[in-house]
């Protein structure tokens, strides 16, 4: 396929700004949550699903207008180390990136895990990027600790760099292009990547702090860390990290249950055959040493992680993650 993207039959796109939810066709299920959730808001942005492969869309998802693009870089390919776990879509924000530099001027490349709450992408995509390619939101092992020198910059014997999670990544497709991020990348995971990580430590390999970064509120990673602050922090994407999916059983007592119904209605109304969500709409308590567990752990970390939200002086304007 190269460079050139495909398009599913009759898309075509209305803006110069998408949001695309990255996956193969064993999460469309799930992606098809927060692709929906974005295209029934109505912001002025495309939605698309992307994969390395074309896939069939619902009609469901053809309905609210939302596109599928398939795109994979073939000169990358080679040098990625794949496993079970992460598919080839795990490195579609790369692809995409390569691929749509015609048709769209920034695009917001976003995990399947995700769930989209509030906010405006298209305003987003169309803010200040302080003149980088890349704009991403700080990784939660930076959140309270900003300085932490992580395992991949360890490993690499780098010094400490700002480290964003690649759940959530924003490309300027011109200036991805003028900065030859793909050859970059692929060169680096020739070198490193194996036994290193996979997107999230190519992409921060390349880059070492050299990206805008977004408020957390638009990739609010959801841990026993943060569950308490989510209800007051009201983010526009909560990013599902680890194994405790909402539509997965041990996410029960831990996952609310508005977040965990979201998923089940998707998947019953539009996607039977898939495995659904059990007990969907029953309250699940937590157990108490659990629940006193990410108390505490959110009462230690109370200091630290408001001095973090406070960096950002709205949803909208990012900053400089090496100041």
């Amino acid at each position: 396929m190269g460079l050139t993207p495909i398009f599913n039959p009759g898309f075509q796109p209305k803006s110069d700004l998408a949001v695309i939810v990255a996956c193969d066709a064993n999460y469309l299920p799930y992606a098809a949550v927060p692709a929906l959730g974005m295209a029934l808001a109505g912001h002025g942005h495309d939605v698309l699903i992307g994969g390395p492969e074309p896939v069939e869309m619902p009609s469901a998802l053809l309905d609210a207008g939302i596109g599928h693009v398939a795109a994979r870089d073939d000169a990358l390919l080679d040098a990625l180390p794949l496993d079970a776990r992460r598919s080839l879509a795990t490195y579609m924000e790369l692809f995409l990136g390569n691929a749509l530099r015609d048709h769209y001027r920034r695009i917001l490349v976003i995990d399947a895990d995700i769930l989209y709450e509030r906010g405006d992408p298209a305003r987003l995509l169309s803010a200040d990027m302080l003149g980088h390619a890349v704009a991403a939101v700080r990784d939660n092992r930076q959140w309270r600790t900003p300085t932490r020198k992580v395992l991949e910059f360890r490993k690499l014997g780098e010094a400490a760099h700002p480290y964003f999670n690649a759940g959530v990544v924003m490309i300027d497709t011109e200036a991805f292009a003028a900065q030859d991020l793909p050859k970059r990348a692929e060169d680096f995971a020739r070198r490193h990547l194996a036994g290193l990580g996979r997107d999230q430590a190519l992409m921060n390999g390349i880059l070492k702090g050299d990206w805008a970064e977004i408020s957390p509120l638009w990739n609010w990673q959801f841990t026993s860390a943060s569950a308490h602050l989510t209800a007051m922090a009201d983010p526009c994407l909560i990013h599902f990290i680890g194994t405790r999916k909402p539509w997965l059983d041990r996410s029960q007592g831990i996952v609310p249950m508005r977040m965990r119904e979201a998923f089940g209605q998707v998947l019953s109304r539009h996607f039977p055959d898939a495995p659904q969500v059990s007990e969907a709409t029953r309250r699940h308590w937590p157990g108490a040493d659990t629940l006193r567990s990410a108390l505490f752990r959110q009462w230690k970390a109370a200091g630290p992680m408001i001095r973090y939200l406070n960096r950002f002086p709205d949803l909208y304007t990012m900053v400089d993650p090496r100041t």
